[in-house]
């Protein structure tokens, strides 16, 4: 699908919807369609599924085939998830609502993979290449996203804290509502070569028109067109940062409002990125919230950001992120409001210790979603339990080390115990070894699998990982733990996507942590765990053959 260039030299003048003339050869950045969908198409109305239709398979394409009809209401809700990863947002989802349509926009082809023999419909390709106004996404009603964090880690080169990059970005994603036709101004005719500009006053040298006092029958207000198309505002993004991951954030306006812009009917966006979003580079989030709630924006009634830890919502270890929620029409469900001050006291208090004030832009925090309502938090399941591991094992996440002689503790940490809620996941995990306490640091020899290092995330132990060797012989092991370090946790997923769409997370939740756990089995049995047999470097490599490649 390819987008119409914003100016262009076009044989005959661009109309607006009252056929009225633009002035100065302006054209709107809209996409070219005829309005042709299944409703039109002759071989469906003989009761042929759009699967196995090839006008509805190619006008959708890469979208299911069955888009290409209208979307109406009782139909599966259709969602767009971008940044899909290997599934973890949408394992959650399923949890609470596993009725919905949805389509995963992931371009690493492992996670790709990953995500389709999960059994969601995957388009392989980088968010980028794609144009939000295709006309089979007229029927969206939801979109979630999770765009890349490296450059907002503390791990990465933290392109992402840039002050002076992140205020320039923020600048461009301020400019959304007008780049795609949300910008309600006084007058609009200086679009058809009228005497005013966008809010009512007189032009440089338009003083003498006859319209320059009063109004004239091109003077009134109304939304801009839209002035941008995605690939032109992607470039503008990209063009003021070093690293253009970090222009990835404004994908989560662009899609939003090009799909309203062409009038789906979206009514709840949800993203999940770094925790740093909000502590190192808040100006960031601040433009998103913006652009959702202004008047001048989307002028949305909610739209929160908060700090979120997978490990209080049930997974064994911890895992904490940023998270937005925003609805068009209400409140979501689980809304609070909080005392915004001390929310943003605490938020940034880094900064306040080092600078004395709050940064200068930021979102706010005076609401939030708390999905637990009053309700018992879920059992802490620690990574003994999660591993049916004896609680008085270790875990070393790095090889031996030296002691330091003031602690008595090995250099570098990487060592935890095991009767706790563990550490965030991260790749280099797939090499962690287990050892009872009194074994030397660095010196036990029970390894993790990765479907056990998954399970730590709070996926299932059967999830399909995949992998796609690129050479004979590849095995893939460190690029499965990177997949299985990156998702969204199925717990939040879960949580985050009852605040806006499925039944109540906290029961389903439950059932799924004491299964995956296997909580019940536990309480039953009073007994401590008989010691495991050692694992050997081939066992924990073995579990790879049950997920061949795609």
């Amino acid at each position: 699908m390819v987008s119409t260039p914003v100016r262009d030299a076009a044989p005959e003048p661009a109309l607006d919807e009252d056929g009225r003339p633009y002035a100065n050869g302006f054209r709107p950045a809209v996409l070219e369609w005829d309005g042709w969908t299944c409703a039109d198409c002759i071989v469906c109305g003989t009761g042929t599924e759009c699967a196995d239709c090839q006008a509805c398979t190619d006008f959708a394409f890469p979208y299911p085939p069955h888009w290409a009809r209208p979307w109406a209401e009782g139909d599966p809700e259709r969602g767009i998830e971008l940044f899909g990863g290997p599934g973890g947002m949408s394992a959650g989802r399923n949890l609470v609502d596993n009725g919905g349509d949805w389509v995963l926009i992931e371009w690493n082809r492992d996670a790709a993979a990953t995500a389709r023999a999960a059994g969601h419909w995957v388009v392989e390709a980088d968010v980028r290449t794609l144009d939000p106004r295709h006309p089979a996404l007229r029927g969206v009603r939801r979109v979630h996203g999770s765009p890349p964090c490296q450059t907002l880690s503390g791990a990465g080169k933290r392109a992402g804290w840039n002050a002076d990059e992140v205020a320039q970005l923020q600048d461009v994603m301020w400019q959304a509502s007008e780049a795609f036709g949300f910008l309600e101004v006084d007058d609009l005719c200086s679009l058809y070569g009228g005497p005013h500009g966008y809010f009512g006053d007189v032009l440089d040298g338009m003083e003498d028109h006859p319209d320059a006092d009063g109004w004239g029958e091109l003077c009134g207000g109304g939304h801009l067109p839209p002035c941008m198309s995605p690939e032109d505002f992607r470039k503008w993004a990209a063009s003021v940062v070093t690293d253009d991951r970090t222009a990835l954030m404004a994908e989560m306006l662009i899609w939003p409002m090009c799909l309203v812009q062409i009038g789906a009917p979206l009514i709840s966006i949800t993203m999940e990125q770094s925790a740093n979003l909000l502590k190192q580079s808040p100006a960031l989030a601040e433009a998103i919230q913006s652009e959702i709630t202004s008047v001048e924006g989307f002028g949305w009634a909610w739209c929160s950001w908060q700090v979120a830890d997978a490990a209080d919502f049930g997974a064994a270890t911890h895992r904490e992120r940023a998270w937005m929620v925003a609805t068009r029409y209400g409140w979501p469900r689980y809304a609070e409001q909080v005392d915004g001050d001390e929310a943003a006291r605490a938020m940034w208090a880094h900064v306040l210790k080092r600078t004395g004030a709050l940064p200068d832009w930021t979102p706010e925090l005076d609401r939030r979603i708390e999905p637990y309502q009053g309700r018992p938090a879920l059992p802490k399941v620690t990574v003994a339990a999660a591993l049916n591991l004896p609680a008085d094992w270790w875990a070393d996440t790095r090889g031996k080390r030296g002691i330091n002689p003031e602690t008595g503790k090995p250099k570098g940490g990487g060592s935890f115990p095991l009767n706790d809620v563990g550490p965030c996941v991260t790749a280099p995990w797939y090499g962690i070894k287990f050892r009872p306490a009194h074994v030397p640091q660095g010196e036990g020899t029970h390894t993790i699998t990765l479907p056990e290092l998954g399970v730590l995330v709070g996926f299932r132990r059967d999830y399909p990982w995949t992998y796609i060797p690129p050479r004979k012989n590849a095995r893939g092991v460190r690029n499965i733990a990177q997949m299985i370090a990156d998702p969204v946790s199925p717990f939040m997923g879960a949580a985050v996507s009852a605040a806006v769409q499925g039944e109540d997370w906290y029961e389903p939740t439950a059932t799924y942590q004491a299964t995956l756990y296997r909580l019940d089995e536990q309480a039953a049995d009073p007994d401590p765990a008989p010691l495991p047999a050692p694992r050997t470097e081939e066992r924990a490599i073995e579990q790879l053959e049950l997920f061949p490649a795609a």
